[in-house]
């Protein structure tokens, strides 16, 4: 189907760099406003452990789970993603010294 521009709600915001009116699509916020994904429309998700845990139990598979089972789960996430970042950055300091030495 091609896009209904004409009824295509458009972001109400206007551009720092050239002054005009954004061109993106938006969504109805709840003061009445329309604004796109870039210039605050969408959510960027929970920040804290007890708003993480309230919405993973939204999730089909953590629906059974009780809330010291899904903090578990999410601390281990946590963890491996530090594990990851440190040997990430450990074979990027090797690949220095390997690119660097001389033959």
């Amino acid at each position: 189907m091609a896009g209904r521009h004409k009824y295509r709600l458009k972001c109400q915001t206007i551009n720092k760099q050239n002054k005009l009116p954004c061109k993106a699509k938006g969504i109805l916020m709840k003061n009445g406003k329309i604004r796109c994904r870039i210039h605050g429309g969408f959510s960027s998700g929970a920040k804290t452990l007890e708003g993480k845990i309230k919405s993973l139990k939204n999730l089909r598979q953590f629906k059974n789970l009780n809330d010291e089972e899904i903090r578990t789960h999410i601390t281990n996430k946590q963890r491996h993603r530090e594990n990851a970042d440190e040997r990430n950055a450990f074979n990027a300091n090797m690949r220095k010294v390997w690119f660097s030495k001389s033959f």
